[in-house]
């Protein structure tokens, strides 16, 4: 079998520059380190408190602090998770209990599809350039389920509020389940106006996951949300209680205390360093971005005629430098992903500097032998 994307991530945890994932690696603020530093006291506290005082507590601070203020409301219903890889696995096993057919974009990170597809779902591409903006007459599965990602990664396009409005139209028209993977919401501000307010106004059944994993450096200490609007017909309660308990209060009362700093300027800081590393990454790639109005954590390249990413990204792991080549994304089309390469933005700037530079020596070097 294939390596997938995490194989690809999983072996630039070993030795060089990483630049694969998109999981926070930069240094922590100083208030930040505050709260890591208080975690003893933290465990003790929540041993004190039950687990769905914290849990509700934890959601609320952190949608709210995003934007997302009709998630809170009482017909809303909601599981706390490890990830949001495991909240796409649960949904993926309840689709195929419910027996419907799965519409989901491309491009996108490739385990959404595995995930599906593992539970033997027959899942059919559409390109988002034709979900964003494009007739839905064809795209949306009549009785089925649409699966999108917004902001979605990598190309860091939203779904906007207008947008939004006619997909929930079409998928209440047609008794179609919207899903929506909403991961990298606290990275981009036009991704904050409140979603669950739109859907809300539609006889409509939808499920949104919400994550922290892709926010704060804290070694993977993580929640996701999965989110679900009352009478949906997947059996998303059933497919939880198969997974797992419940999240671990101690991570959700971290989330909690990292919402309140994100909101009191945290968020600010998280946005302003990804954009002050976007900066410097296209000013040390020699390349142009694939996805200019891109503002999550990650930025991808248009590689010059004759580079394939492949074997680019082979090439540059023998000199320990790690990125994320473009086919994987495309998991229904990998030819169209081959001419990209894509980088984290999420590092402390000297390591998003040294690996761009390696990365522009590296083809600096080719564009020499190709000259000659």
């Amino acid at each position: 079998m294939p390596d997938n994307i995490t194989d690809l991530e999983v072996k630039a945890l070993i030795d060089g520059v990483n630049l694969s994932d998109g999981h926070p690696r930069m240094s922590l603020s100083d208030s930040q380190s505050e709260i890591v530093a208080a975690f003893s006291d933290i465990f003790a506290e929540t041993r004190k408190v039950p687990v769905d005082v914290v849990e509700r507590a934890a959601r609320s601070a952190f949608l709210s602090s995003i934007g997302q203020h009709a998630a809170l409301a009482e017909d809303v219903e909601f599981r706390s998770c490890y990830s949001s890889s495991t909240a796409i696995d649960m949904i993926g096993k309840a689709i195929r209990l419910a027996g419907r057919e799965v519409v989901m974009v491309e491009p996108t990170f490739d385990n959404l599809h595995d995930l599906l597809a593992g539970h033997g779902l027959t899942i059919r591409s559409v390109a988002e350039d034709e979900l964003a903006t494009g007739s839905l007459a064809e795209v949306v599965p009549a009785h089925g389920v649409l699966f999108t990602v917004s902001p979605n990664n990598p190309t860091g396009t939203v779904i906007g509020a207008d947008r939004l409005h006619e997909l929930a139209a079409a998928c209440a028209e047609r008794g179609t389940v919207l899903v929506i993977d909403s991961c990298f919401r606290a990275q981009d501000l036009r991704a904050q106006y409140d979603m669950y307010a739109v859907l809300g106004r539609y006889e409509l059944d939808w499920a949104i996951i919400e994550d922290t994993g892709k926010l704060w450096p804290l070694q993977e200490l993580k929640t996701g949300f999965l989110n679900w609007n009352a009478g949906n017909p997947l059996p998303l309660a059933r497919m939880y209680s198969d997974h797992m308990l419940s999240a671990s209060p101690f991570i959700l009362r971290v989330v909690e205390l990292f919402a309140e700093d994100g909101r009191h300027g945290g968020y600010d800081r998280l946005r302003g360093g990804i954009q002050s590393n976007r900066t410097l990454a296209r000013e040390h790639i020699n390349l142009a971005p694939a996805y200019p109005e891109s503002r999550i954590s990650v930025d991808t390249f248009r590689l010059p005629d004759g580079v394939e990413a492949g074997a680019l990204y082979a090439e540059l792991g023998e000199v320990g430098v790690h990125v994320l080549p473009g086919e994987l994304f495309y998991w229904a089309q990998p030819k169209l992903g081959t001419d990209l390469i894509r980088i984290s933005l999420a590092r402390d700037p000297e390591a998003v500097v040294t690996g761009c530079r390696r990365v522009d020596q590296h083809l600096e070097a080719w564009r020499r032998v190709v000259i000659r």
